[in-house]
C-alpha cells in the first residue's frame, strides 16, 4: 500500500502565541502548563479531603513545589544542554520558550515535599501520593504546549504507514539530518496518552491504596519510566549525558529498578 493512499490525520502547530494583551505576549506552552496546574490542583484538593488531610498544609506544600519543580525542571535542561546555553546566558531564565526536563520537575516535587515533611512533620507519603496522581495527568495536558512549540517530536514517518496522526514540523524547526523530512512522529501526542492511562489507574485505585503509604508515589514513578524510556527511542531532541547516553534513558533504568524494588519491597510488608 502505497504510503500517500493510507489514511491519516497531519497536525500541524498555529504557533507558538496564543494572544497578546498590551505588549505582554501569552505563549501556549503557559497557556498549557497552567491549566494542566490548575485541573490537576482541583482534582488533588478532593482526594485530600477524601483523605482527610490537612487542606491548608497541601496548600502550602504545592506553592513550595511549584517553585522548585520549574526550578529543578529549567536547571536540569540548562545543564544538559550547557554547549548551547554557555554562549546565551540570558536565555536560561526564558521558561515561556520551553526548554524544560520532566525528570527535573519530578526531582524537584520530590525535594519540595521531603524538605517540606521535615518541617513541619507530616507524613512524606500521605502528600507525596495524591501528588503522584494527578502528575500524569498535569503532564498528559502540558505536553500540548511542546505541540505549538514545535517541540519534543519524533524521527520521520515516512516508513511508518501505519501511523495514522502524522507531525507537520516547519523546516527551521527540524533537525539538520531531518531537513528533507515534512511529517514526524507526534511524541508528544503519545506521550500525552500514556500519561492519561496511567493517571486514570492510579486515580481509580488512591483511595483503595490509603492503607498502603507510598504505592501511588512508586507506581507513578514505575509507569511514568516505562512510558518514557520507549519513547525516547523515537525522540530527535534527546538531551545526553556525557554525550553518549541518553539521560531519560539512564535516569528511566535508575528509577524503573528503584521504584520496582519499593513496589515489591512494600508488597512483601503487605503479605
Amino acid at each position: 500500500m502505497m504510503l500517500n493512499n493510507f489514511p491519516h490525520i497531519i497536525l500541524t502547530s498555529p504557533g507558538a502565541i496564543a494572544f497578546h494583551i498590551g505588549s505582554l505576549t501569552i505563549r501556549w506552552y503557559g497557556v498549557f502548563i497552567a491549566i494542566a496546574f490548575l485541573i490537576a490542583y482541583f482534582i488533588a484538593e478532593n482526594l485530600i479531603k477524601k483523605k482527610q488531610l490537612n487542606l491548608e498544609c497541601f496548600n502550602d506544600l504545592i506553592l513550595l513545589i511549584l517553585i522548585f519543580s520549574i526550578f529543578f525542571a529549567r536547571l536540569w535542561f540548562v545543564i544538559l544542554s550547557w554547549d548551547y546555553f554557555k554562549n546565551n546566558l540570558t536565555e536560561i531564565p526564558m521558561i515561556w520558550l520551553g526548554g524544560q526536563s520532566i525528570h527535573g520537575g519530578i526531582f524537584g516535587a520530590i525535594f519540595a515535599t521531603l524538605m517540606f515533611s521535615k518541617i513541619r512533620k507530616v507524613s512524606f507519603y500521605a502528600y507525596i501520593d495524591v501528588i503522584a496522581v494527578v502528575t500524569p495527568l498535569g503532564q498528559a495536558i502540558g505536553r500540548w504546549g511542546n505541540f505549538f512549540n514545535n517541540e519534543a517530536f519524533g524521527r520521520p514517518v515516512q516508513d511508518h504507514f501505519f501511523i495514522p496522526i502524522w507531525l507537520n514540523i516547519p523546516i527551521h524547526y527540524r533537525p539538520e539530518k531531518y531537513l528533507s523530512y515534512k511529517f514526524f512522529h507526534p511524541t508528544f501526542l503519545y506521550e500525552s496518552f500514556f500519561d492519561l492511562i496511567l493517571f486514570v489507574f492510579l486515580y481509580r485505585n488512591c483511595l483503595a491504596w490509603s492503607n498502603r503509604p507510598g504505592k501511588c508515589f512508586w507506581f507513578y514513578l514505575f509507569g511514568y519510566s516505562i512510558i518514557r524510556f520507549f519513547l525516547e527511542f523515537i525522540r530527535v531532541d534527546s538531551l545526553y549525558l556525557f554525550g553518549t547516553f541518553s539521560s531519560a534513558h539512564v535516569i528511566s533504568v535508575v528509577i524503573l529498578i528503584l521504584s520496582g524494588i519499593m513496589l515489591c519491597s512494600k508488597s512483601e510488608k503487605q503479605k
